[in-house]
């Protein structure tokens, strides 16, 4: 009788740990346990992100300072005429990019090698704006120096081809050419190049200079005074220019 009291008691207990509801009620919390390790680690992803976009809001915030910085600097050494601490600062904040050549790079590029220009170091200057010219053909500034340094290292063709201070360009052969003795062929160069400047006023004037000198030394003093006296009306002859004038008005008659 014992005996099967206890069987029957294993059997209800059995039936009462198996029972269908208590088999959904375990279900139910195991569920709900899994959500809540899921809602968890979504916070804690969520925090991480947050930290991390926080972090690097900072970074980038603390990058921008230092690029201005190095920025500013670099323009008070350019316009103090200390170009080796110019290029220095602005290579600090070209340096902060790690590699990358965004507006802001290309300006600091700019501005390197006009600090390399302006310091004598043509080479340099001439690599600056080539790495600039590579990016984009279309910025006028970067052709303009580009054309200058090609001018300083003896690539007239070059100069030519970029198609801008075509005047400067014109006028530096003209020049090298009456150094040369070959005031003819230097007069030729100068006409072309005047017909070429277009709004190169800086090349006009040097175009027109070179023209004075040329014909005083092919010995035409009048024809020189006479262009000499129209430069000093529309430019304002000073320096060389003034010397020129003051020396061809006591060469009249000597012809």
């Amino acid at each position: 009788m014992e005996k099967g009291q206890n069987t029957e008691r294993r059997r209800s207990t059995a039936a009462r740990a198996y029972s269908p509801v208590r088999a959904r009620q375990i279900a139910r919390r195991r569920r709900q346990r899994i959500r809540r390790r899921r809602q968890m680690m979504a916070a804690f992803v969520a925090v991480v992100l947050l930290a991390g976009g926080g972090a690097c809001g900072a970074r980038q915030a603390w990058l921008r300072g230092q690029r201005q910085e190095y920025a500013e600097q670099g323009l008070a050494y350019l316009e103090s005429q200390d170009y080796a601490q110019a290029v220095t600062a602005f290579d600090d904040a070209i340096a902060l990019a790690h590699g990358r050549i965004g507006a802001f790079e290309s300006q600091m590029l700019l501005y390197r090698a006009e600090a390399q220009y302006r310091s004598g170091d043509y080479q340099s200057a001439l690599a600056s704006y080539e790495t600039l010219y590579a990016k984009d053909e279309s910025n006028e500034a970067c052709k303009t120096g580009l054309s200058l340094c090609l001018l300083e290292t003896g690539d007239y063709d070059r100069a030519k081809s970029l198609g801008v201070i075509l005047g400067q360009v014109y006028s530096r052969i003209a020049r090298d050419q009456i150094n040369a003795g070959q005031y003819d062929e230097a007069l030729s160069t100068i006409d072309t190049g005047l017909a070429e400047a277009g709004a190169d006023d800086v090349g006009r004037e040097e175009l027109t200079f070179n023209q004075a000198v040329a014909w005083e030394y092919k010995g035409d003093y009048k024809k020189a005074l006479e262009i000499l006296e129209s430069y000093d009306q529309k430019y304002t002859a000073e320096g060389n220019a003034a010397r020129e004038l003051a020396f061809l008005k006591t060469r009249q008659g000597n012809h």
